[in-house]
Order: structure tokens, then sequence, then C-alpha cells
């Protein structure tokens, strides 16, 4: 096994123009393999299509909505407000929504559009990571890894949500192929465009900033081609550093403040792993025997201890996919013994090594055992694929989002104008306000009158003691309801607001309930009100 790192795809450089050439572009083969290409990008196009408005809108997706249509001084005003996220989706969204209107399709399409073109740049990163001259599907990496990102059902998940995940996988992905090109050619405008794509991520999700830290890793392993390219690619790390430091420094203050409080638990590290690696295996389908998994687990741990073979030994070829996997789960983790930011999304641009570790297993069986290893590579292609299929279909077609739209629906229907409406959590209003709306490129405008009359729900979360925190919802409750007859009350993520339910207490002892309905991950409760 060898430690020197060497490109598995040998580009060579035309002495006439100095411009690269891979093989793909010389060779007849490299025809069939855009015709692969084409075909893998058209069917993650169609998967990503389907059922796209199947599921509500969830309350992130909603804040998407709110959080772009508000004025451009409000979206600029974030990318210095602290404990603000990803503002430059937003201000990408915004124009979209304001031409093509801001119904549930239109939210969704444009991360269909970018997960799809997620899987072309998939194409470009692995063959510049992973041996490329096989000429059939079943024996070419790039094609066989770009397969496995294109039918993922987590992929699709976030392809079909109205949120900056899928821009984040499409940026890192550009983002790595620009530093390997830099890596490959060097040039400054290579290493300048690096250094924008990047900046972009970063300004599209905060931790999107982790993958500066696994391209360094990557440089490091890279000998002997670092010691030709450490002067670009230290100008660039400079530029990194120059521009963002103040701003890495006021977030990191920020972060560790003790008076600051993310809103998520701490997940010890072998969850994380444990959670990382179902989601990518699996998608959103409800828990099933892991012995389903095996085959998936299989191949990804084969690419992983036996994958060196595919690069003629060379073991650090192997490490810069590991690396681009394992290095963002310390890091975050590292992060979060300070302040918890664990939530797996957050890392989903770890998708495309896990996608080629998969690849690299399904090559190292079909090499190891002849004809009998072709056919049991291309058998566990087709259950990887099929198995995916399957969980991606049910994850469309199933519950599995917050069923606002419904529940709203619902109560719109049978709501009368002088009943009282109870938001727990608060925040739900934007739900609403959004899903009682024309959804044309305004649909806050004017939304009280169709909300009102409407009250927060109860905070209870306070520290307060069971008895003082009861005494409080009775005075405040008997204030708020003191006009109304009857309520209508939508409960989602209330534990978030009133973990010990005194809220629901109250209204069970004080009022008649009159129906309850559950939809997925709400419920939707009416009362009247007793009087003493």
């Amino acid at each position: 096994m060898s430690l020197s790192f060497q490109p598995p795809v040998r580009f060579q450089l035309e002495e006439t123009s100095g411009q690269a050439r891979s093989p793909s572009q010389r060779r007849p083969g490299g025809q069939t393999q855009r015709r692969w290409l084409t075909l893998l990008v058209l069917l993650g196009f169609g998967w990503r299509m389907i059922g796209l408005t199947t599921q509500s809108l969830w309350r992130e997706e909603v804040d998407s909505l709110w959080l772009s249509l508000r004025s451009l001084d409000e979206i600029v005003s974030m990318f210095i407000s602290p404990a603000q996220n990803g503002p430059l989706y937003y201000l990408l969204l915004r124009p979209w929504l304001l031409f093509f209107g801001a119904d549930q399709f239109s939210l969704r399409y444009t991360s269909v559009l970018i997960s799809t073109a997620a899987i072309a740049l998939m194409w470009q990163v692995a063959r510049r990571m992973v041996p490329g001259d096989g000429k059939t599907l079943l024996a070419n990496l790039p094609l066989l890894s770009t397969l496995f990102l294109a039918v993922n059902p987590y992929q699709l998940w976030y392809s079909q949500e109205g949120k900056m995940y899928a821009l984040v996988m499409a940026l890192t992905l550009l983002s790595s192929w620009s530093w390997l090109q830099a890596m490959w050619f060097s040039g400054s405008r290579r290493w300048l465009s690096y250094l924008l794509i990047t900046s972009i991520s970063i300004y599209t999700h905060l931790l999107t900033a982790l993958i500066v830290p696994v391209h360094f890793i990557w440089f490091l392993m890279a000998t002997p081609l670092n010691r030709q390219r450490w002067k670009g690619y230290g100008l660039t790390l400079s530029g990194f550093l120059l521009p963002y430091l103040p701003l890495i420094w006021w977030q990191w203050r920020y972060l560790i403040s003790a008076d600051y409080n993310s809103g998520f638990r701490f997940t010890p590290l072998p969850e994380m792993a444990r959670i990382l690696l179902l989601n990518h295996a699996q998608g959103a389908l409800d828990p099933i025997s892991h012995i389903w998994l095996i085959p998936i687990f299989f191949l990804g741990l084969t690419g992983l201890l036996v994958g060196y073979t595919e690069f003629g030994g060379r073991i650090v070829n192997v490490g810069l996919l590991a690396t681009w996997i394992i290095l963002p789960v310390l890091l975050i983790y590292a992060i979060s013994l300070a302040t918890p930011v664990f939530v797996d999304r957050y890392i989903i641009w770890i998708a495309p090594a896990f996608a080629m570790f998969l690849a690299l297993g399904t090559q190292v069986i079909r090499r190891a055992y002849g004809r009998l290893g072709a056919w049991i590579a291309l058998g566990l292609i087709l259950f990887v694929v099929g198995f995916w299929g399957y969980s991606g279909w049910e994850q469309v077609h199933r519950p599995h989002k917050t069923q606002l739209r419904e529940a709203i629906h619902y109560i719109v229907e049978k709501r009368r104008p002088e009943e009282l409406l109870i938001l727990q959590i608060p925040h739900t209003h934007f739900a609403y306000r959004y899903f009682t709306s024309s959804f044309d490129s305004a649909p806050f405008a004017n939304s009280d009158k169709r909300l009102e009359p409407w009250m927060d729900g109860l905070w209870t979360n306070n520290g307060l003691s069971d008895d003082r925190a009861a005494i409080q919802v009775e005075q405040e409750m008997r204030t708020a309801i003191q006009r109304f007859d009857s309520a209508w009350v939508i409960l989602v993520e209330d534990d978030m607001w009133d973990s010990r339910g005194l809220m629901k207490r109250w209204l069970d002892e004080n009022a008649t309930p009159l129906n309850t309905r559950q939809f997925h991950g709400l419920e939707v409760r009416h009362y009247q009100f007793n009087r003493r």
C-alpha cells in the first residue's frame, strides 16, 4: 500500500494551449458516459418531481417563505444579526417567489432543480476522486456513485423541501470540484473560483464552513502535489481568514456565551454516528429491521476498508473520502461540547463520500470473485436501488411532515368568526396566515383579518415550580378568554413551550371538549368554556 497521493483520473495538458482535457473528452467512451449521465440526471429529476406537494409544508418551510418575502432591508440585516443562518438562501429565493408566486410547488421546485444539478456535480467530483475508466455503468465508479446519490431517499427528502439544504449540497459539491480543479491545474482564476464558491456556501449555511478544514486535510494528504500548490492554496486560505476573521470571532463569542441557547439537546458522538448512518441508509422510512440495511453497510465498509485496491494500493485516496465523512462529524461534536448544534441535515453534504464508498465496495466485490463477483455486485446494486426506491416512495406518499395544511384547512371550514384561536406553539401563526392565503407573491399581507381573534399559547417552561406555574396559567387564561365562549387550539411541537402540559390541563379542567382531531405531528382541539 502506498501513502502517496495520485489523482485517480489522469489529466493531461495540451502543450500548445495549456488547457486540460480528461480521458472522457478524448476517448469514444466519453460520449457513452455522458449519455449515462444524462439518463441519471433525468432519472433524478423525475424521481424528485413525484409527489412534490403531497406532504404539507412544515414550520421551517413556511419560515422560508416568510423570511424571503420580507423587505430587502430586513433580509440584508440578517447577514449581521445574531442567530441567523442562511441569509443568502432567502435573498436568492426572494425574486423567484415574487415572479412565480409563493405556492407550495413553486417553493419546493427550486430545491428540485438545485438537487438535480447536484447529480451532475456529483459525477464531476466523483470522476476526479475515484477511478472512472469503466465502459458500463456497473464498472464505472463515477457513474455508479452518481446513481447512488440520485436515488438516495435522504437526498430525495431534502430535494423536496423548501429549505437551503439542496443548495448547500450543490454548493459544497461545487466547492470540492473547484478545489480539485485548482489542485490539479493550479492557476489564480481556479483558486479565486474556489474562494468565491466556498464563501457563497458559507453564507448559505454557516456550518458549511466545515468543508474548509476538510479540504485542508485533503491538502496535507495530497503528497507530493501539495508541494507544488502551497502558495496558491495558502493565499486562498488567507482570503478566507481576512474577511471572515471578525465574523468568526463574533459568532464564536456568541455561541459560547452563557446566555445563548441553541435550542438543541447535546447529542453524544455515538448517537450522532447512528443517526447519520441510518438517515443516509434509509431516509425518512419508519424504523425497520436493521437486517435490511446490512447490504448497504457491507458495501460501505468494503469500500472503506478495501477500496484502496481500486487506487492501485494508494490508501491516501480512500483517506480523502473518509475525511469527507468523519471530520465534519467530529468538528460538530467538538462545537457541541460548548453549545449543542448537531442536526443531521446540517452536514447533508457528507453524502457524496458515502455514495462513493458504496460504489467502491461494489467494484472490490466485482473484481475479487470474477464472473460470480460481477453477478454479486450487480445484485447488491439492484438491492440498494430497489430498497431506496421503496423508501423514497414511502416517505413521499405516507405522512411524515407535520400536517399543518390539513389541520388549518379543517379549522377554517369549521371555525366561526367569533371563536378564539389558541396557537401552541405561537410560531404556528405564520403557517395559519400562509395556508389561509391565495398563495400569491404576498401571502402574509393583510393576514391579521384571517387570523383574528387569536392568542399565543402560554409559555410555562420558565423554571417556576408546578404550583406557581399553574397559578400563573390560571390568571393568564382567565384574562385571555373572558370575551369568548369557545376556542380552537392547535397543538404542534407544544413541548417547546409547555412541556408540563399546564395549559392543556387548564383547558381540560375548565372547558368542555367538543371535538378533537389528530393529524400527523399535531392535534386540533375544540373547546366550550365553562362559566362559573
